[in-house]
Formats: structure tokens, sequence, C-alpha cells
């Protein structure tokens, strides 16, 4: 996954060692787990919506009246800041972290939407006993985000994107 937004607009995040899952309490527990179930909540609509429009473009392609040469579909996940954070500020986009994929090309037997449990098998030391989502996976094991960050979020914003493309000779 790439990033959309550049660097700069980005939150600096604290140290992720600062809290490590043993140090995690209840509330921040219950935390994790409701965006865990709010994020396999989405995937489940990411993988609809561009399967969804996978069968649309691929219609268009096979259409010889249609003028659509090609298409892509592009969606991105953004995570803000907690309003509440001490270090939120208003005149800026308050980002955490941001994550890019291609619908079009979606692993969608292995990644978002597969319905998989993605918890590290092995891990002694996972606060929660429920299945992951590939996304809340992703967010704990492949950023650099740590847990005090992850518990930083206050928003989900979602963007999806579809490209239709046309390539003409001269």
């Amino acid at each position: 996954m790439s990033s959309f937004f550049p660097k700069s607009e980005y939150v600096p995040c604290l140290d992720r060692h600062l809290l490590t899952s043993e140090d995690l309490s209840p509330i921040q527990i219950e935390f994790l787990r409701n965006l865990n179930a709010r994020l396999t909540e989405l995937e489940v609509k990411i993988k609809k919506e561009c399967l969804d429009y996978v069968a649309k473009g691929d219609k268009r392609l096979s259409d010889s009246d249609d003028w659509v040469e090609d298409y892509e579909i592009e969606y991105y996940i953004s995570f803000y800041l907690d309003e509440d954070d001490p270090v939120y500020d208003e005149d800026r986009d308050n980002i955490l972290i941001q994550f890019s994929e291609s619908g079009k090309h979606g692993h969608w037997d292995h990644g978002v939407g597969d319905g998989k449990d993605h918890r590290l098998q092995g891990w002694n030391f996972h606060p929660m006993d429920e299945p992951h989502c590939w996304l809340y996976y992703y967010l704990y094991d492949c950023t650099h985000l740590g847990w005090i960050n992850i518990l930083r979020i206050g928003m989900i914003w979602f963007d999806f994107e579809i490209t239709y493309q046309k390539f003409i000779e001269l």
C-alpha cells in the first residue's frame, strides 16, 4: 500500500515503543476491538464496491461501441488524529497514516475483505483473541504506528476513485 498525502501533512508519531501490548488498559483494548470491527465492516464494503466496478469496467471494455479502452480503480483509507489529542491542529489535515490500493487488481483471496483471520499466529502478547481483519493487522504489524499511535485515531476516511482511460495515437 502506498501513501496519497505528502509526508509533510502527517502528524508526528509518538515513539511506538512507549506502549506495549502488555500495558494496554481494558478501555484501550476495547477501543482496538471496536477499530477492528469497524475496519472489518469497511473491508466488506470495499470488496463489494470494487468487484461491482470491476464487473462494470470489464463490461465496458468488452463493448466495441464504448469509448473506454481501460480503467483503474484506486481506494484510499486515511486515519486521522482524534480531535482530543493534544497535538490536534484544526488548521492541518491531522493524518496519522494513509493506505492506497488498487481495487481493479485487488488480492481478494488474501487481503482486504477476504474474511480470513490475519492475527499473527504464535503471538502470545496480542491483547485481542478475536479474528483480525487485514487492515487492522496492517496497522499494527506493517506500519510505524505502534499501539500508542493507533490509539490516537479519531476518524477513518475512505476515498474511492474510478479512472476511465482512452488512448489516441497521432
